[in-house]
């Protein structure tokens, strides 16, 4: 579902709406945040044994939940040598905290953005339309 500024005034508006919109995730990143979350630490292994997607997908989605902060990821070393990574996720109270302060600076932001609205920017605004669609 695409969603539109006007879409958060729905009242089916679900966190995970929110969670998908502010930070661009996928319906499966937010599935691994979750699968993650409630099965941690795990591997992707052990990911792709609860949603069976492709490996490089998981990984893929790992990544990006990292590039975000909602997920890290540990190096643990094997007894027969190696290692492996583990991934966790943030508590849900820190994703809460974290979106919710997201959502606090973009809002400061678009009022701060709406405040700045004038008839003379909408009268530039037509004079560049007109000169960029001359008759």
């Amino acid at each position: 579902m695409t969603f539109s500024l006007s879409s958060f005034e729905s009242d089916d508006l679900t966190c995970f709406d929110i969670l998908k919109v502010y930070y661009a995730l996928t319906n499966i990143e937010l599935e691994i945040l979750s699968a993650v979350h409630i099965n941690q630490p795990i591997d992707i292994k052990g990911i792709t044994e609860i949603i069976p997607k492709d490996r490089t997908t998981i990984s893929r989605s790992i990544k990006r939940l990292m590039s975000i902060g909602f997920a890290k990821q540990d190096r643990i070393c094997l007894e027969k040598g190696g290692y492996k990574y583990l991934y966790s996720t943030l508590s849900i109270k820190e994703i809460r905290e974290k979106t919710t302060k997201l959502i606090e600076r973009i809002n400061n932001r678009m009022i701060s953005a709406i405040s700045q609205l004038t008839e003379e920017k909408c009268i530039q605004i037509y004079k560049e339309i007109e000169e960029k669609y001359p008759k």
